[in-house]
């Protein structure tokens, strides 16, 4: 059972204009009620499954306006990224989820054509894992953890999600949305999620977060033998060549880097662009992100709201900071915004002449600030895009589809885009994962169906065929045996010959230890 927080009441804050905003009454569920829950979900057909998700998707969009008006009040982000980011890419997500899971988890059947085993039947079971924990972070509130609980509920789980701290009625959301007690959401700080990740109900557990803290919960599970899928954040290159349509790579670059005030964990925070294109590509990106407007997320226009808390901003400034005493030359940005509002904003930034072992450089930044810099042939522009410890999201920017084809395959990262830049979290089919410093495991997709299941193999026989391997040991099993490995693994047709004369003989001598057993 999930245990109670402090008995303190969750104040969130809107970090435009730092008002409280009205936090519900702490929810502190048990993971066994879930189980509860669990037990009766896992029997149902996948058509019973469908049905339900679709009326969670009618829910969403009766409540549309008021789950985006909860999300841009408690982060500040503009009213349509409430929309295109969480609304749409959730929906989209549990349609497609709903609709393939009966497909993707039906029994697989598995076929023997080794000749001792062709008269067995097997298949390959997914049942649903029991309740499923999901840890979700603050820059996509609502997307994130209703996107995995539908995933979790189509592949017949419960799911108990414990939603960040910083975006409390955001996450409350998620429960209110789905009927019989298949989603309990608990409210909380780090001890919560600990609980969770703790509580022996938890099958297993979805991390969304910073590095720091997904260790500290893959070593939590560890320690349980939990399973856990992990995605923490990266540090996205964009690689700009030079036959790019220069128009739609600024166009994506600017959305890329400063969509979500940069606060994405797939945002663009590296580019790198061919060297004859880098001066012009920095003078239309800077031109067109001074025309950004920053302010309240709830006005229509805007397009960068807030950083989610003043030490977010704090950081950024730091990295900046650090940056350009450095060296670096900053092109736009590196300051507050005058606006009237007391919020923590932060100028559109960038960057360039950036050293490789500037912080700025290495370490997730998560705010509204990219690097630019130049490369010379695709070799460079790999290893640099390779360069980073994490390995979440990459783009290519060219019209030469045989290039983009190639560099899906040399690129270190779970998504690789062409002319295009992290939208493939709201879409079901793909899936959605990293390498290296960016986690592992799967979400989206049949791999996120099946991360979510438990897979069984299951054999039927009718045990009217003697098994050759079985007691006693004798000649004839030995003979048997050092015949069929020659016969179905040997290469040449004289010896696979050979194996099989011997494999005969063992054969006839066990036929007849069978026989004169009847």
């Amino acid at each position: 059972m999930v245990r109670k927080t402090e008995a303190r009441e969750l104040r969130p804050v809107n970090p435009a204009t730092l008002e409280p905003v009205s936090a519900p009454e702490e929810v502190a569920e048990a993971v066994s009620d879930a189980r509860l829950a669990a037990a009766h979900w896992a029997q149902s057909s996948f058509v019973e499954r469908r049905a339900l998700l679709g009326a969670v998707a009618a829910a969403v969009l009766d409540h549309a306006e008021e789950i985006a008006a909860t999300v841009t009040a408690e982060t500040g982000k503009p009213l349509v990224e409430s929309y295109t980011a969480e609304l749409f890419v959730a929906l989209d997500n549990l349609v497609w989820a709903a609709s393939s899971a009966g497909g993707v988890l039906r029994p697989e059947r598995v076929r023997y054509p080794q000749p001792h085993l062709r008269h067995k039947r097997g298949w390959l079971l997914y049942e649903p894992l029991g309740v499923v924990g999901v840890i979700s972070p603050w820059n996509f509130p609502f997307g994130i953890p209703f996107t995995q609980a539908a995933f979790a509920v189509a592949a017949g789980n419960a799911v108990v999600v414990k939603p960040s701290e910083l975006t409390p009625l955001s996450g409350a959301w998620v429960e209110r949305l789905f009927p019989n007690g298949l989603v309990r959401v608990v409210q909380g700080g780090g001890e919560v999620g600990e609980a969770l990740v703790r509580a022996p109900g938890t099958a297993k557990v979805v991390f969304t977060g910073s590095g720091e803290t997904g260790r500290r919960v893959a070593s939590l599970a560890g320690e349980r033998l939990r399973p856990v899928t992990l995605e923490l954040g990266g540090k996205d290159p964009m690689l700009v060549f030079e036959d790019a349509d220069l128009d739609r790579a600024v166009a994506g670059a600017l959305w890329g880097a400063f969509a979500n005030c940069g606060q994405v964990c797939s945002g663009v925070e590296r580019i790198y662009v061919a060297r004859p294109l880098q001066e012009a590509f920095v003078e239309e990106l800077a031109r067109r992100a001074r025309g950004l407007r920053i302010g309240r997320g709830e006005e229509l226009g805007t397009a960068l709201g807030p950083l989610i808390t003043e030490e977010q901003r704090a950081r950024v400034e730091e990295l900046v900071d650090d940056a350009t005493g450095r060296g670096a030359e900053l092109r736009l940005g590196g300051a507050r915004p005058d606006v009237d509002l007391p919020g923590w904003f932060y100028e559109p930034t960038i960057l360039t002449g950036v050293e490789r072992e500037v912080r700025i450089e290495r370490e997730e930044i998560f705010g509204p600030v990219v690097t630019v810099t130049a490369f010379g042939d695709e070799d460079e522009a790999v290893r640099l895009a390779n360069g980073s410890s994490f390995g979440l999201g990459a783009s290519v920017w060219t019209r030469d589809l045989d290039r983009a084809r190639r560099l899906a395959r040399r690129l270190d990262a779970g998504s690789v885009w062409t002319n295009d830049v992290s939208y493939s979290y709201g879409t079901g089919q793909a899936s959605w994962g990293g390498t290296k410093e960016s986690g592992y495991g799967r979400t989206h997709s049949k791999h996120g169906l099946y991360e979510l299941s438990r897979v069984k193999f299951a054999d039927l026989d009718r045990g009217r065929v003697p098994v050759p391997w079985w007691f006693p040991y004798d000649e004839g099993v030995l003979e048997g045996f050092r015949g069929m490995a020659g016969m179905l693994y040997g290469e040449g047709l004289g010896r696979r010959l050979g194996s099989a004369w011997r494999h005969r003989r063992g054969m006839l001598a066990l036929g007849r230890r069978y026989f004169s057993r009847l």
